[in-house]
């Protein structure tokens, strides 16, 4: 598990590359900056699927805010593009957007 601060854990993406884990951790400081006053996001990326020499990710989010937790959950070719979908979706559920 990798945790930025006391309120964003990733689980599961020990695998990456550094190059690929920097660009992720600008990215999710972006969006987690316009969560106001959340108290945790997590991110999973629950196994990459590979088939035929590509590969799938699932991606699944959990942010707790305010005392309400929200969920999504996104598979995608492109990891950065997962991720990314994850987060405008929890920003969409907790009225951020």
């Amino acid at each position: 598990m990798i945790n930025f601060g006391d309120k964003i854990e990733l689980k599961d993406f020990n695998s990456l590359e550094p190059g690929e884990l920097t660009v992720l951790k600008k990215m999710i400081g972006n969006h987690a900056n316009k969560f106001h006053d959340f108290e945790k996001l997590t991110l999973h990326l629950k196994g990459v699927h590979e088939k035929e020499k590509s590969q799938k990710f699932q991606v699944n989010g959990i942010l707790v805010k305010s005392g309400k937790r929200y969920a999504s959950e996104v598979t995608n070719f492109n990891l950065f593009f997962a991720i990314n979908d994850v987060l405008d979706n929890l920003k969409k559920e907790c009225g951020e957007s």
